[in-house]
C-alpha cells in the first residue's frame, strides 16, 4: 500500500507560511480559468492540500486527494508511451545499450563530465522527432549534441533516401558509442559525425556555405544562445527552416524563483527569454518530456 505520510511530511516541511502565500497568489493568477490540464489540476490540488496542511486537516479526503496528485504526476509519461506508435526495435535496443553503458565521470580531457543515461531522448520524443522530419520534408539536418545517438537515429529514420544529418558531439566516448549505433543500423551513410567543440564545427560548416532545413540542439545549456545566434547570423538554417531545442523546461527550473535554479537552469531561462525576443523566428515551447522548443526561422 502506498504510504501517504511520506509526501505529506514533505509538504509540511517544504511549504512555509511565506511560500504558501506566494503559492496562493500564483494560483489566483494562473487559475482564473478552471484548471483543465494535468499539471494545472495537480497544481491546484497541491495548493489546496498545502492549506489543509497549515490547518492540520488530515482526514480521509486529504489522503485521497494526495493520492490523486500522485497519480496525476506519475501517470502522464507512461500514458504517452503506451499510446504512441511503438518504439522502433533498433531504438529500443539503443536505449537498452545506453542504460547499460558506463557513463561515469573521467579525468580524460576528451570526455565530458556529467553524462548519464537519463540524457537519452527516449521513445516519445524520438517518435516526435522522426515524424517532424517526415512532415516537414527536411533533407538536411544539423544536430548539436549527439550523446548515444538516439535522436540522430530517430531523425534518420524519417529522412528520405537522399537525406543527411551532420551531427556534432564533443565527448569522444559518446561519439564512439553513437558511431557504433549508426553502423549497426546501416545509417553511417546518412549521419556525418563531427567530433569536437560544436561552435568550431558550426563555423566550419558556415564557411563552406552549408545550409540546413532543421537544426536539433541538445547540448551544453550555456551555449544554446550561441548556437542559435550563429545559425541565424551565418545562415546555417534556411529561411523557413526549423529549430528544435531540447530541455527548454529544464526539470521545471525555468519557472521557479531565481534562487531555486541551478546553473543550467539559469542558462536555459536566459535562453528562453532571448528566443522570445529574437525577431527572426516564431516559436512555441511544447511540454514534451523536459520541454521542447519548436521555432521556425521567418527572416
Amino acid at each position: 500500500m502506498w504510504d501517504w505520510k511520506i509526501p505529506l511530511m514533505c509538504l509540511i516541511l517544504i511549504i512555509q507560511p511565506k511560500q504558501l502565500e506566494v503559492g496562493r497568489i500564483r494560483t489566483k493568477i494562473m487559475h482564473q480559468l478552471r484548471a483543465v490540464t494535468p499539471l494545472s489540476i495537480l497544481a491546484k490540488k497541491l495548493d489546496c492540500l498545502a492549506i489543509d496542511c497549515e490547518r492540520g486537516n488530515f482526514d480521509v479526503q486529504f489522503r485521497n486527494e494526495l493520492e490523486t496528485c500522485r497519480n496525476l504526476a506519475s501517470g502522464l509519461d507512461p500514458y504517452l508511451e503506451m499510446l504512441s506508435t511503438p518504439e522502433d526495435p533498433c531504438l529500443k535496443r539503443l536505449s537498452v545499450e545506453t542504460k547499460k553503458f558506463d557513463w561515469s565521470d573521467s579525468d580524460d580531457p576528451a570526455l565530458v563530465r556529467g553524462l548519464e543515461a537519463e540524457m537519452l531522448s527516449g521513445h516519445v520524443e524520438g517518435q516526435f522527432l522522426k515524424m517532424l522530419v517526415e512532415v516537414s520534408g527536411a533533407k538536411k539536418i544539423l544536430e548539436v549534441g549527439v550523446f548515444s545517438g538516439y535522436s540522430a537515429v530517430a531523425m534518420a529514420k524519417g529522412l528520405p533516401e537522399d537525406g543527411k544529418i551532420v551531427a556534432c558531439e564533443l565527448d569522444a566516448r559518446a561519439a564512439r558509442f553513437a558511431k557504433e549505433q549508426f553502423l549497426k543500423n546501416a545509417l553511417d551513410n546518412k549521419v556525418d559525425l563531427r567530433v569536437g567543440p560544436a561552435i568550431k564545427t558550426l563555423r566550419e560548416l558556415a564557411e563552406h556555405g552549408m545550409k540546413f532545413d532543421l537544426m536539433f540542439v541538445d547540448a551544453d545549456k550555456q551555449n544554446y544562445e550561441n548556437y542559435v545566434k550563429l545559425a541565424l547570423d551565418e545562415n546555417l538554417l534556411s529561411i523557413g527552416g526549423i529549430f528544435v531545442i531540447d530541455n527548454t523546461l529544464l526539470q521545471g527550473e525555468v519557472y521557479l524563483e531565481e534562487g531555486e535554479k541551478s546553473t543550467p537552469g539559469k542558462a536555459i531561462s536566459s535562453f528562453n527569454k532571448y528566443l522570445a525576443r529574437e525577431n527572426r523566428v516564431e516559436q512555441v515551447i511544447i511540454p514534451l518530456r523536459d520541454g521542447v522548443t519548436f521555432a521556425k526561422r521567418t527572416t
